[in-house]
């Protein structure tokens, strides 16, 4: 996807919904993509890890799922002092090769004053998956969310995800230090070469990791 069809297919519509794409600023040491989608792995007696839930059931659930990420979001630090975060968003446009290694990229964003993450967010059309499904950018349509965040020092992480029962968003602390962030990271660092690029990611991310712990010793 060139740089105008980006702009006109996801940042605008995306603006539309109260997430303002910005150009560049996605710090070099943002903890991995693939390792925020772990933490729904993690317990909350392990990491403090909390959840806002809203069942299927619900008359306002689009509604009560906003009110939920938004009050996990700011108890637990996701927004800087201008409201801005890193979301995962498509690298491209769908291509076999692309979405197999890298199918998201972080992008730095700011919540916008008139927003909605779990309706209109959720419902802005991707296109078609290499199986033939259609998908969209922060779910699989208003309702049914599906989308990572991190906060731009990468102590905080939000993911929203659809349960068989229901829809929700939990947020972990210090995601990078949790167990299961860790493990996922070593055994991407130490994998095969069929995700050269997660491979990649860890490993840079672990001697950055290193070397901050040196320096600080």
């Amino acid at each position: 996807m060139g740089r105008q069809e980006m702009r006109r297919k996801v940042h605008a519509p995306l603006k539309r919904a109260g997430l303002e794409v910005l150009e560049g600023g996605v710090p070099d040491d943002a903890l991995p993509l693939f390792a925020v989608g772990a933490t729904v792995s993690c317990t909350h007696e392990e990491t403090g890890r909390q959840d806002a839930f809203v069942g299927f059931d619900d008359p306002h659930l689009i509604e009560h799922a906003n009110r939920g990420w938004y009050e996990l979001a700011t108890s637990f630090g996701l927004f800087d002092a201008n409201r801005e975060f890193l979301l995962a968003l498509p690298a491209c446009r769908y291509n076999p090769r692309v979405d197999l290694d890298q199918p998201s990229v972080w992008r730095r964003v700011r919540l916008l004053d008139d927003w909605d993450v779990m309706g209109a967010a959720c419902s802005i059309r991707r296109g078609r998956s290499v199986l033939g499904f259609d998908e969209c950018l922060l779910g699989s349509r208003a309702g049914r969310p599906e989308f990572a965040m991190l906060s731009l020092d990468s102590t905080v992480s939000v993911v929203g995800t659809t349960w068989q029962d229901g829809i929700g968003s939990l947020a972990v602390r210090n995601p990078g230090d949790t167990e299961v962030v860790r493990r996922l990271i070593d055994l991407e660092a130490n994998g095969t070469e069929w995700s050269r690029h997660r491979r990649a990611q860890a490993v840079a991310w672990l001697q950055r990791r290193e070397r901050a712990a040196a320096d600080g010793a």
